[in-house]
């Protein structure tokens, strides 16, 4: 749900001084990817606990929710001044936002699990398929037992033979996509832990999986030309947090 849409259904429970807090947020012209609470009390000048009420109020979970709506689906309903955003800085923007959400990950838990898991079957479809078979010979170079199956009838196939002892990652820049949710449904009934690398934070994907890692949403311009940089970001983080916390730790054992 947008922010818009949220503060249509829930504002009304707002104070007075909430809604002139979201008011002037939505003025903001220059919102920062690693805004925080304080940060934020601090430009309204209010305090923090004013911030984290109207958040609550407006039925969000958590700040990052909340943050993630304000910095992104708000483009959805109010037009930039200018939309020939020069393409070095946008780009720029994207990939500091990812940063700041990978860094405050701790997917330590989730690394063990794929380390002990049996098999490590990877899902995706459409241009993310390209990043997941990068995934896939990554975690095979690193001794990993990977399955991915490039037709998603496979992947279904594949998914109703896993057992808790196997592990899923899924790759999908919405969240929605019916023929991976059915394969994570399957691989859920068969026990099987699932982190889902996604731009979208609330979705039917998020739901069923055990850990997430977000990253920044690119810009849809109606053709799908993104490379899905911040997938490959994402992938990038994992390898590599798999390498310092139990391929070295190996090594010097």
């Amino acid at each position: 749900m947008s922010l818009i849409k949220n503060f249509q259904e829930y504002g009304n429970h707002l104070t007075e001084l909430e809604v002139g807090c979201f008011h002037k947020l939505l003025s903001f012209q220059d919102l920062q990817p690693n805004l925080t609470i304080s940060s934020l009390s601090e430009a309204l000048n209010v305090s923090t606990t004013t911030i984290f009420r109207m958040v609550k109020k407006l039925n969000y979970k958590t700040f990052m929710d909340f943050r993630y709506d304000l910095l992104y689906h708000r483009r959805d309903e109010y037009e930039y001044t200018s939309r020939c955003d020069n393409v070095c800085d946008t780009i720029e923007k994207e990939i500091k936002d990812t940063m700041s959400m990978l860094r405050h990950l701790d997917i330590g838990k989730a690394i063990e699990s794929i380390v002990q898991a049996k098999n490590v079957l990877v899902c995706s479809s459409g241009m993310n398929k390209y990043v997941a078979k990068i995934l896939a010979v990554k975690l095979s170079l690193f001794g990993i037992r990977t399955i991915y199956p490039d037709d998603n009838w496979f992947l279904y196939l594949e998914a109703n033979h896993l057992t808790s002892e196997d592990f899923v990652i899924v790759i999908s820049r919405g969240g929605e996509t019916k023929d991976i949710i059915d394969v994570m449904k399957t691989a859920k009934m068969n026990g099987c832990q699932i982190l889902l690398i996604s731009e979208k934070i609330n979705s039917t994907m998020s739901k069923l999986s055990d850990y997430t890692v977000n990253v920044s949403v690119s810009k849809d311009e109606g053709y799908d030309i993104d490379s899905r940089l911040h997938m490959h970001l994402a992938i990038e983080y994992l390898l590599r947090e798999l390498v310092n916390q139990h391929l070295y730790s190996k090594k010097y054992l």
